[in-house]
């Protein structure tokens, strides 16, 4: 919030008005940190799956006998079981962190649309009205949120 103390924007801006904007730059942060953790998850789960098939291909596929069932060399190593739980604990983790996402998601939606639809009201005086712009693009510029329009 002491971020919306910028120079450039702080004659445009009342107290009100600034303290909406910092909301709305905690809500995206939370947004953006919860859109960041799903992708690493989901990188780090291709990665598994990739390293699980590396292994298989080269540890266990040239040692397999040509008679030896591919069911039961597959699931009596215990590296495909650990690499399988991990697979089964992220997929709920990222279950879990989308709904996460999504209500963050829904609360910054809220919060933006919520000061577009009351915007006469934050610009108090003439000048504040005629400067608004100064802070629309502030705000499109360092935090990456249109504040001007739906």
């Amino acid at each position: 919030m002491n971020a919306l103390n910028h120079w450039k924007i702080k004659p445009f801006v009342n107290e009100l008005t600034s303290m909406v904007l910092g909301q709305l730059v905690d809500k995206k942060a939370e947004k953006d940190r919860w859109k960041k953790a799903i992708n690493q998850w989901g990188l780090s789960m291709i990665f598994v799956v990739v390293a699980t098939f590396v292994y298989l291909y080269l540890y266990k596929l040239p040692t397999a006998s040509m008679f030896a069932n591919p069911l039961t060399l597959l699931f009596s190593d215990e590296m495909v079981w650990i690499c399988t739980g991990f697979l089964i604990f992220s997929s709920f983790y990222m279950i879990w962190m989308k709904k996460k996402y999504k209500k963050a998601d829904d609360d910054f939606e809220a919060i933006r649309k919520d000061f577009i639809d009351r915007n006469e009201e934050w610009w108090s005086d003439e000048d504040q009205w005629d400067q608004r712009h100064v802070v629309f693009e502030f705000m499109k510029k360092e935090y990456n949120i249109n504040i001007l329009h739906k």
